[in-house]
Formats: structure tokens, sequence, C-alpha cells
């Protein structure tokens, strides 16, 4: 859901982590695209070396003639020259260019592009394979015939053959001489189901077979060192399991890559039954990292284990478009730190889709999905099923604390197996009190039949989130001394899903609430209980909060509770009219990005995402 942040409130203080891409893949050129000359990594690409092909299959071009003829007149592109005759080619912003690369050998590869650029900002995405895109920013030179070398900030992982890179040019008025490639230390090992000719992973063709993994990933693997791993379906009577117990270092981290080769991306079948969920043998985990450290494993799918992922007493850890399906548990961490989850998913859970257990720290899960039922009431939940669980420690003095969640769904968590007149407990986010320097950045959570965010944590953070459809959207009982902070959230249709009270907000702690909406909430738009010392504070400033059609009380507090608002619009009292909104509906999942934005451009209350 494209939920991106408007404004931060300057109580803000999401914490920003080191990130890290990583890219792959296979791929053929189109039909009447083919080289010009001989590409290579390691090497160097001149720019004006573009594919032949012609415009929109080769290249793009702002315009159909080649305005300068220095070099291959009969192409679009701008080539310039300068000098002793060096070669240029000069862009303008939504150009771009493609070259047949040939990879000698697969492998991490550093990457340095010589341009110029007179002033302001310059971008550029690299692309692979039609795919897998970094972006890059690049700094003024000074002039167009000031160039410099500006090396790529992070390494790409690269396989083995032939592949088809594209340079996208995105702003800045760019003239660009070559791309250099350097193949960083570490060596590359392939690994298939079945294993080719040696079996020794030099290469495709003499690939490990995946009854080598565990010997491959923790003896063959050194620092720096790429395991690839082909597409298609790892299955077996004693399913197959990354268990990893050997480590990289700060500056060589070991990688474990996915490559479809025409067959997918890899996936791992293993034979835990929903059924039966709490049973775990032979299928205990998917991933298992050990006291592992510095370890990147990327493009991956599993289904049918009792966990996707856990990891205990491990940091350093990068984990990427990871996909996990029929399973008990997506991620469960405990004792892990300063790493990253990002672009993945974890889709049919019957428990928790992400799991903090204990002393988590310095963590970022970016991109990432966690949906129970994917809308199926005949998949079998637990109780308690939870998007993201943040426990209270066995051990008091370890909570999780510091941890960014950006762009993550929470949708769908149910109690699919309840009877009838059950609470139907099911939180897209739920947080116990130990933890501390928890945000949630452009983040949602849809359709769950309990709490949107059931966070008891000291003093979160939230911006730019999102809560539709659950029984109570926000349920916060911070009980520290600093507030809880909402800014620019939007809540509501919150609706029953049991016989209990529903709520916009829902609140027995501290909270602040800037520029936020809350609307054709069921019950209540706010409700404050008085069962927690101190009794519920709530300020709210700049925000609407409104009933769709009449206007009735649009809070409810038991004595001893505060409520203030601030600039606010409010749909109070039947003498009261509600506010209009553009195009809310009770089905919206963020498109229009500005349905819930006011009807009168002149009211600046209330939330609004960035176009």
């Amino acid at each position: 859901m494209p939920f991106i942040s408007r404004s931060v409130h300057p109580g803000a203080r999401p914490r920003l982590l080191a990130l890290c891409l990583c890219l792959s893949g296979a791929t053929s050129a189109a039909q009447s695209q083919t080289p010009f000359g001989a590409n290579g990594f390691p090497g160097v690409i001149k720019a004006q070396d573009f594919d032949q092909g012609g415009e929109g299959v080769a290249y793009h071009d702002s315009d159909s003639v080649n305005s300068h003829a220095y070099y291959r007149p009969d192409e679009a592109v701008d080539i310039g020259i300068r000098g002793s005759g060096t070669y240029e080619v000069r862009t303008s912003p939504g150009e771009w260019l493609e070259y047949t690369v040939n990879v000698a050998q697969g492998g991490r590869y550093e990457l340095a592009l010589s341009y110029s650029l007179p002033s302001g900002t310059g971008a550029v995405r690299i692309g692979w394979d039609g795919a897998n895109e970094v972006p890059v920013t690049l700094p003024a030179t000074g002039g167009h015939g000031t160039f410099q070398s500006y090396k790529v900030p992070v390494p790409i992982d690269i396989p083995q053959g032939t592949h088809v890179l594209r340079l996208t040019f995105v702003g800045g008025d760019l003239y660009v001489r070559q791309l250099g490639s350097a193949r960083l230390a570490g060596r590359a090992f392939y690994l298939s189901r079945s294993g080719a000719g040696a079996k020794d992973g030099s290469s495709w063709s003499q690939a490990f077979s995946a009854d080598q993994l565990q010997t491959t990933l923790n003896q063959t693997l050194q620092p720096g060192d790429t395991l690839y791993v082909a597409g298609g379906v790892y299955q077996s009577s004693t399913p197959f399991s990354f268990s990893l117990t050997t480590s990289g270092t700060d500056a060589l981290h070991k990688k474990v890559v996915g490559v479809d080769l025409g067959q997918g991306l890899p996936v791992f079948k293993g034979q835990w039954n929903p059924a039966n969920p709490g049973a775990s043998s032979k299928s205990y985990a998917f991933l298992r990292f050990t006291g592992a450290h510095y370890w990147d494993i990327e493009r991956l799918s599993a289904e049918n284990y009792y966990y996707g992922v856990r990891a205990d007493t491990s940091s350093h850890l990068q984990l990427s478009e990871l996909h996990l399906s029929q399973i008990r548990e997506g991620l469960a961490l405990s004792h892990v730190s300063d790493s990253k989850v990002s672009r993945s998913d974890a889709r049919k859970y019957t428990k928790r889709g992400i799991r903090f257990i204990e002393d988590v720290s310095d963590l970022l899960v970016e991109d990432f999905l966690a949906d129970a039922t994917l809308g199926d009431s005949t998949w079998p939940t637990e109780a308690y099923p939870f998007g993201v669980s943040i426990e209270n420690p066995a051990d008091p003095t370890l909570p999780t604390h510091d941890v960014v969640f950006n762009r993550v769904t929470a949708r769908n968590n149910t109690f699919t197996t309840a009877s009838t007149g059950d609470y139907q407990n099911g939180d897209g986010f739920s947080l116990e009190r130990s933890a501390f320097g928890i945000s949630f950045l452009n983040s949602a959570a849809l359709d769950n039949t309990d709490g949107g965010w059931d966070d008891k944590s000291q003093a979160a953070y939230y911006e730019n989130c999102v809560a539709l459809r659950n029984k109570r959207n926000f349920r916060l009982w911070n009980d520290s001394a600093q507030p809880t902070t909402l800014n620019n959230v939007l809540s509501a249709f919150a609706q029953k899903h049991d016989t209990y009270s529903t709520a916009g907000l829902w609140s027995q702690g501290y909270v602040e609430v800037y520029g936020s909406t809350f609307y054709a909430n069921a019950g209540s738009e706010i409700v404050l209980e008085n069962n927690a010392t101190p009794a519920a504070r709530v300020k709210i400033v700049n925000s609407i909060a409104s009933d769709a059609t009449a206007c009735g009380s649009v809070a409810s507090k038991e004595g001893g509770t505060t409520l203030e608002w601030v600039n606010s619009r409010l749909c109070d009292g039947a003498a009261a009219s509600p506010v209009p909104l553009r195009a809310p509906r009770a089905d919206w999942t963020g498109d229009p990005a500005d349905a819930f934005n006011p009807a009168d451009a002149s009211v600046l209350q209330g939330y609004r995402p960035a176009p």
C-alpha cells in the first residue's frame, strides 16, 4: 500500500538503519536486441557501446536525432566527443541505455560510474534483466567538462552468465563516459536440486546438489563467498533446512541468493501440517540462525515449515525477498541485533507473521506483508494470531527496543477456529509493556478482528499509518512519562467482530495525536478508560473526528481521564454536522490516496497522504 509520509511532528524520532541492496537474475534479451562489441564484468563498459536494436529496444532517447553524430550517427542517442577523443553520452531525464554483459565469474561486484554534472544532484538507476534496480544519487562535479568516477555505495551480486544492464537517467543534466566493475573478494558457488557434473559447485554445470546444502553453508562458504541457488521445487522426505552456525565478517558477509533460471525462484517445501500446528518434527525451521553473524539471504521461498525463520544469538543479518507461506510463524527472533528484513512476506500462518521473543534491537523491517489468511475463512488459525508480536522477555533486563517498521502491513489476523461468541483476539500489531523505542512508519493494519495496533509499549511513535476495519483500530496502553505519538494517521470504519466494543482510538495511557483523522468508527471515535495508573490522558491536535452521516458523541471517557482537543474539527453532538471527506469507503485499501482528505480544500486539519 502506497502510504507515504507527509510530515513529521517535531517530536519524531524514527531511527534510520543501514540498508543493503543486492541484485541478481538471469534473462534473455529481446529478440531484435544484440550486443555492440564485447562488454563484460569485470571490466569497463563505455557509455557509447550500448546494444544494437534501436529506439525502445536497446535504448530510449527523447528525440530521434543524434545531435552530434561523432559516433554511431545512425542511432538517436546523443554521443559527443571531448578533448583527445573521449566519447560521452549526453543524457536527459527519462532516457535509458541497455548493454548486454557477459559475467565471466559470478560474485560481488563494485561499480563506478564516470560522469559530469554542472550543478544540482543527478539520479540514475542501474538495473539488471528488466528489474533489480539500484538507485544512485550523484553529486555535482562543477561542469560538463569535469568528470569524476563515483563508486556505487552498495556492491551488487551477479551470477555467472549473460545479463542485460540498463542505465536509466532519472534526474540531472548528466554526461556519462563509462561504467567500471571490479569483482570483490569472495568466491561464487552454485547449487541446484539434483546438482550437475562433478558437483563441486564451481558453476551451474558443476552445481552442488541440495543434499550438500549443510556442508556448503557451514564448511565450504568462507567470508565474502556467495552461494547461488537455482530455482525450482526442493522437496524431500527429510525436508531441507538452511541451518547456519558460522559467520562472515563486517567487511565480508556470507551470502545466499536464489536465482530464477526459468523455473521461478527456489521453493523449499517442508512437512508441517496446519491441522497439527504445534508439531515441528522434520520441519522445524526453513532458515535457522544459531550464533551466526554477517549473513545476507535473499530471493527464497518456503512452505509448510513450523518457522520460516528462527534466529537466536545472531546479528548483522540481511534478509530480503523471502516468501513464507503455510507456516506456523513467519519469523521468530531472539537476541538478534543490527539486522534488516525487507521486501518479504508471511502468508497463511496459523500463529504469527513476525515474533520478537526477547532482546531484539537496532532492527529495520521494511516492505513486509503479514497476512494470516489471505481472506480464506477455511484457513485454520490458532488462538491469538498476530501479524507482528513483540513479547515481554523471560528476563526483564532483555526487552526488545529500537525497532523500525516501515511500510509494513498486517492483515486478516482472525481467530478462524473460535466458537461463536468467543472473544475474537486477532491483532495486526501486538506490543507488550517492556518494549521501547519502537517506530511505525507508513504502515497499515487492516481487517484484524481485535486491535489494528494493540500497543502496550513505552512511548511508541507512529507516522502516516492507517488502520481500517479492525475492532479497535488503535488500542494504546502507554503508561510511561513520555507520550505515544501519532502523527498523520488514519483510523476509519472500526467494526464489531464479536460482542465487544469498538473504537477508532482506545486508550488507557498517555497519547498525543497530530494531524490525524478518525472517521466512521462504530461505537465512538475516541474511548478513554480509567483502569490504569496514571489514568488515560489524550491530546488531539489539528485533527478530524467525524461520523459519516449523523453526529453523536465523538468520545467516550471515564471519570479521571483527560481528553484535550486543539484546533480540531469534530462531529460532536446531534446539532453538529459531519465533516465531508472526498471519497471515503469502507473497503478502501489505499486507492485513491486522497479518499479521506477533507472535501473542502480550505480545511487544514486531518490525515493527508502524499501524492
